[in-house]
């Protein structure tokens, strides 16, 4: 352990001696205008070193390898963040941490303080915090339930995988939107409880949902009487998203608190209540890596991330991020509709990486879930939104019938169980026709839970 130790010392050091901290223009222009801005201060000692550790040893459990990888990355930051934090005390600035992506939100940084920082030789770059726009759902219509299985469900064949015993029981899924309404007829069952719920914004003791979007996507996922497609797998959620926007400081706390979940209050931490997947129905613009630092933490703690596509039609490259992420392992998810077309609105590859994106298509339009109006409410809603937490399902009826599958053995299940039954659309990007597959509209093909596991 001291070799191992003296390496992540040596290797912190030569991070922190390396070049300048980068600061962007537009945080230049914005410190102008404003006269003072909010920031995050991203430091040279990366968690990847952590990560690279982690990664190279064998553990007995997996309960044993999140328990490390939690305090490595925790203790990676409060080792790295002492001096910054000591520096930033003898200022009048709001300070926040995250020991997931190493980095430090400050707020009310005037020019001076941003200089300071910027010359810091323990600081990688310094950008203008922001926020991540929520996948706005298409044509949303408060609907009855019908007494029978969603289409989505039907069409992907969840039926006859329950009929052989599986139905996700024994798997904890979890998803980041907008929170979920958990009493909730369709959703009250099999809510985790404790160390099932973290709020970043309000701090709420129990799961709430002020926009419908969470409670919709987790109904597609976990729900009972039809609508969901792993009805007896548990459920978490982080509220990442307020309602139309998810901060990026939200975000990260979810990220924390999905590799490590917390009780409401954030106190009492026990790593090993992580989930096995993450469902994410939100995105930004393509190419870019705020969130990889996270994502690759997930790898680490064995936790497979979801992301819905984007909603912004079948122009070439316009997958948004993470999605498209190009370092980690995300499951990229485009839209399907009933009629096994691509739904007008899904987003297509390649990524600015250059990578096949989507991975797989899912039923997104015109889905009906639980809704957060009242507890026996619904709602039809479309976008990518809607057809990620259907790969979550599937996902979790995977690792149900086979527990200590990692990654790429869950993908290749999933994968190689797609159907090519998706009309084609004609289209050809990143040169390859939608006819081929892989291709750039629906990956692999459309999610099939029966194709998967026959």
């Amino acid at each position: 352990m001291l070799k191992v130790a003296l390496v992540l010392a040596v290797a912190i050091a030569v991070q922190v001696i390396a070049a300048p901290a980068h600061i962007s223009p537009s945080l230049k222009q914005s410190l102008k205008t404003k006269g003072s801005v909010n920031v995050f201060v991203t430091l040279k000692a990366r968690p990847s070193i952590v990560l690279s550790r982690i990664n190279s040893l064998s553990f007995a459990t997996r309960e044993q390898r999140l328990i490390t990888l939690g305090a490595s990355l925790k203790q990676h930051a409060a080792a790295s963040q002492e001096s910054i934090l000591e520096f930033l005390a003898t200022k009048q600035v709001t300070v926040q941490t995250f020991w997931i992506s190493n980095q430090v939100s400050v707020k009310n940084v005037d020019a001076e303080l941003l200089a300071s920082l910027v010359a810091r030789p323990d600081v990688l770059e310094v950008f203008e915090e922001f926020s991540v726009p929520l996948e706005q759902p298409v044509d949303p219509k408060i609907v009855q339930k019908i007494a029978e299985n969603e289409w989505g469900v039907k069409i992907i064949g969840a039926p006859e995988v329950w009929a052989k015993g599986n139905t996700g029981k024994g798997v904890h899924v979890a998803n980041i939107d907008t929170g979920v309404r958990y009493t909730h007829q369709d959703l009250k069952d099999n809510f985790a409880g404790d160390y099932g719920w973290f709020d970043p914004y309000d701090s709420t003791a129990t799961p709430i949902d002020r926009n419908g979007h969470g409670t919709h996507t987790m109904g597609t996922t976990v729900g009972k009487n039809g609508i969901g497609v792993a009805p007896d797998a548990t459920w978490a959620a982080c509220r990442g998203c307020a309602t139309s926007s998810c901060s990026l400081a939200a975000l990260l706390s979810c990220g924390e608190f999905m590799t490590c979940p917390t009780l409401a209050d954030g106190s009492n931490a026990d790593c090993t209540k992580a989930p096995r997947l993450v469902s994410n129905s939100w995105g930004g613009s393509g190419g870019q890596s705020f969130y990889d630092d996270i994502v690759a933490a997930w790898d680490a703690a064995g936790i497979i991330p979801i992301f819905s596509n984007g909603n912004s039609g079948h122009f070439c490259s316009n997958v948004g991020s993470p999605a498209d992420s190009g370092e980690t392992k995300v499951i990229g998810v485009g839209s399907t509709t009933e009629d096994e077309e691509l739904s007008y609105f899904s987003s297509v590859g390649p990524s600015v990486y250059g990578q096949i994106k989507p991975q797989i298509g899912a039923p997104g339009s015109d889905v009906r879930s639980a809704y957060n109006t009242n507890d026996a409410s619904y709602a039809t809603l479309s976008g990518t939104s809607m057809a990620s937490p259907h790969v979550a399902g599937v996902v979790a009826l995977i690792l149900s019938a086979h527990p200590d599958h990692d990654f790429a053995q869950v993908t290749e299940l999933l994968y190689s169980g797609a159907t090519h039954t998706v009309a084609s659309t004609g289209g050809s990007c990143g040169g390859i026709p939608d006819t081929e597959y892989p291709n750039n509209y629906v990956g692999y093909g459309r999610l099939s839970a029966i194709g998967s596991l026959p």
